[in-house]
């Protein structure tokens, strides 16, 4: 194996293997016609989208992609808080490319070392902590599927001490106008598929008005009222949060775009579920 090519890590387990039916079953999910929303006409600038197995959220992903089908980035920027490997900080990879069934993306090289090198005291090149973590992986696929080709990617995986405030700084030094965001999370992890139902709501309307305090206050009311500490609001919260300061700064405008939950799903149990929404932030100038 290639030591400077990040090799999949959940194709078969989370989405086809074969680049074919990837490509079919993208296609499918992607069809969907959502009607006229509201960022219809605007500067698409980031989308949250879940990473579920595509068979569980694989529908309401393709609903924030479909935002950015057939538009073109320089560069996009992959933010998604670590669920394999835990560290302290801010882990960006230093390979030249990952790989996916549809091919090779590659890494914006000068973008990660310039992370690496900022005043943050706490980014560093940390490839083991994305060998095996799905959640920037199953964005890939839809990225190479809805955008136009010749991207790059900045793969940036946050753990504990990121210090938000200050790194959401500096991706808005670096941040262009051909660049997009791409935060990585599900929602409500363990509740009850009528509880989640009320409490991503609340999270979803929290985020579209870029409310971080609600956010903050929200989650704190959860984790004191819930009997079960494993119930949580979402699973990247420094991604939403530094997202939702950039978004703050430049003036972006949000929009929710779907929801579900796996309790949905027939086959899934309904006293536990996880929750899958779909966001877009886009500017108020016309295209």
């Amino acid at each position: 194996m290639n030591p400077n090519i990040r090799y999949p890590a959940v194709a078969e387990t989370h989405y086809p293997s074969e680049a074919e039916a990837l490509e079919e079953l993208l296609s499918q999910l992607l069809s969907f016609d959502s009607g006229d929303p509201a960022h219809k006409g605007k500067s698409v600038r980031a989308i949250l989208a879940p990473h579920a197995p595509y068979e569980m959220s694989g529908q309401v992903a393709a609903d924030a992609y479909r935002t950015v089908k057939g538009k073109s980035f320089q560069t996009i920027f992959l933010l998604g808080d670590t669920h394999a490997f835990f560290f302290d900080g801010i882990a960006t990879d230093s390979r030249h490319e990952w790989l996916t069934p549809l091919g090779a993306i590659p890494v914006n090289r000068s973008l990660t070392r310039k992370l690496c090198s900022s005043e943050h005291e706490n980014i560093r090149m940390l490839d083991i902590a994305h060998d095996v973590d799905h959640v920037l992986e199953l964005q890939l696929p839809f990225l190479q599927h809805s955008v136009e080709k010749g991207f790059s990617i900045v793969p940036i995986l946050l753990g504990t001490n990121a210090n938000n405030d200050q790194f959401a700084d500096l991706l808005l030094n670096l941040l262009q106008p051909d660049s997009l965001v791409v935060v990585s999370t599900d929602l409500s992890h363990y509740p009850t598929c009528h509880q989640a139902m009320h409490i991503d709501s609340e999270t979803i309307d929290a985020i579209v008005s870029l409310d971080l305090e609600k956010l903050d206050s929200r989650q704190k009311q959860l984790w004191d009222q819930s009997e079960s500490a494993s119930i949580n609001m979402f699973c990247s919260p420094d991604a939403i949060k530094i997202l939702l300061m950039i978004a703050k700064a430049l003036g972006w405008k949000a929009e929710r775009l779907s929801y579900s939950n796996s309790g949905h799903l027939p086959y899934d149990d309904k006293k536990e579920v996880v929750g899958y929404g779909s966001i877009v932030f886009y500017e108020e100038n016309a295209l």
